[in-house]
C-alpha cells in the first residue's frame, strides 16, 4: 500500500471539496474555495494519497512566524489508519521549515478524536469560544509552539 504526501494542485480542488463534505467537522469548502486557497501565497494545502486515492488533506495559513491550521480531513474510509497523524506531522515539519514558531487551530469540542490527535502532537487548549459553531457547540482554541 503506497502513501504519498504532496502539495495540493488546482486539479485536486473538486476531490478536496468532495472529501471535505464527507467529514462532519471540517469546513465544507467548495471547489472554488479550495482553488482560491491553493493559489493564495499565504496558504499551504497538503494532500495524502493512498493507493491512488486522495484520502485526506490539511490546510494552513501562514503569516510571518505564525500559522493557523484552517482545515483538515481524512476520508471516513481511511479513519484509524494513521493518515491524520502523517498529515499533521508533515504539515508541522513544513511549517518549521518556513520558520513558523507557533501554530494555532480551533476544533469543535465534540470532535474528540481530532482534539486527542492535536494533544498527541503537543497542542494545548488556550481558550474556549463558547457557542462558536452554529451558536451551540464550543470551539477549543489550541496552540503549539514549534
Amino acid at each position: 500500500m503506497r502513501q504519498i504526501i504532496r502539495s495540493a494542485s488546482a486539479d485536486d480542488a473538486e476531490a478536496l471539496a468532495l472529501l471535505a463534505r464527507s467529514s462532519d467537522f471540517c469546513a465544507h469548502w467548495s471547489r472554488a474555495e479550495f482553488e482560491a486557497e491553493i493559489k493564495n501565497d499565504f496558504s499551504r494545502i497538503f494532500t495524502i494519497v493512498k493507493d491512488d486515492i486522495l484520502a485526506g488533506f490539511i490546510a494552513f495559513r501562514f503569516c510571518l512566524q505564525d500559522a493557523e491550521l484552517t482545515n483538515f480531513a481524512v476520508s471516513p474510509a481511511f479513519y484509524r489508519c494513521g493518515l491524520g497523524s502523517s498529515l499533521l506531522e508533515y504539515g508541522l515539519k513544513k511549517a518549521a521549515e518556513e520558520n513558523v514558531l507557533c501554530v494555532t487551530l480551533e476544533v469543535n469540542e465534540r470532535n474528540s478524536p481530532a482534539a486527542a490527535l492535536y494533544r498527541k502532537f503537543l497542542f494545548k487548549t488556550v481558550n474556549i469560544r463558547k457557542k462558536f459553531y452554529n451558536n451551540t457547540d464550543n470551539a477549543l482554541l489550541m496552540l503549539r509552539n514549534l
